[in-house]
């Protein structure tokens, strides 16, 4: 962000498959996080974030109404839209469950978990990887991509990116058959928060045969950016999972709780 840019001014890439109302969402919320965008002030009218973003205004409101029910903004009828982020004390001390942790799950359905490095790389970000992590284009990140199995059978293929001064030395050791999660947690970097997309895929000819799949075999896609309880962004992962093996559960609450 430039000095004359406005605080609510972020980059957006019309390249990834990442739907621009969650790139639009996770680009304030980082904003939010960060400080840039302070607790209590307002947001410009949707029209006028629309034609600053050169997004639609439909666009913009279904940013701004995910991070409403995050807990993020405050929208007031007839008077704008507020930042409200949660204190350190509100935030959630917790992990994210199932996001936190593929091992965990798996653990818990009483199997063995396990994780084979198909690739390590420390190299430069992706401009999406730059912009999920809040990184310069000339910081390094380390990119790991990975077979995550249960009982030995294959489950799904992740790509983590992880930003290389906030996470310290890493090596292809540390990320064999381990959790990603619990190793940052050993480093202090617990993923907190998180912003996930899930869509479904049908299987490529790679991806098929990692998985043990037909080519054209339904897969579960996500893309998520999970960030610690500093509101520093530590991940920025895609992972393909076995639709007939995988499923993911949402809990969901009315007004009232």
């Amino acid at each position: 962000m430039s000095a004359t840019s406005p605080p609510w001014a972020i980059p957006l890439d019309a390249a990834s498959a990442l739907p621009v109302y969650m790139q639009v969402a996770q680009g304030l919320e980082q904003r939010i996080v960060s400080g840039d965008l302070r607790r209590g002030s307002a947001l410009p009218a949707e029209r006028e974030l629309a034609a600053g973003l050169h997004v639609s205004r439909v666009t913009v409101r279904q940013a701004l109404a995910l991070l409403a029910q995050q807990g993020l903004l405050t929208r007031k009828h007839g008077s704008g839209t507020f930042v409200t982020p949660p204190t350190p004390e509100e935030r959630p001390s917790r992990t994210l469950g199932l996001l936190s942790s593929f091992s965990d799950d798996v653990r818990s359905r009483g199997q063995t978990p396990g994780a084979r490095v198909l690739g390590f790389e420390h190299t430069r970000p992706s401009p999406q990887e730059a912009m999920s992590l809040a990184l310069s284009p000339g910081e390094k990140v380390y990119r790991v991509r990975r077979l995550r199995t249960s009982d030995g059978e294959p489950l799904a293929v992740e790509d983590s990116t992880l930003p290389a001064a906030l996470v310290g030395r890493l090596g292809h050791a540390d990320v064999t058959d381990a959790s990603l999660y619990a190793l940052l947690a050993t480093r202090g970097l617990n993923p907190v928060r998180a912003i996930r997309h899930l869509r479904a895929v049908s299987a490529d000819l790679t991806l098929a045969e990692l998985l043990g799949l037909a080519p054209g075999a339904a897969l579960l896609a996500t893309e998520r950016v999970s960030w610690t309880r500093g509101g520093r962004p530590v991940e920025y992962a895609r992972a393909h999972y076995r639709g007939d093996r995988y499923d993911f559960v949402m809990e969901l609450h009315g007004d009232g709780e």
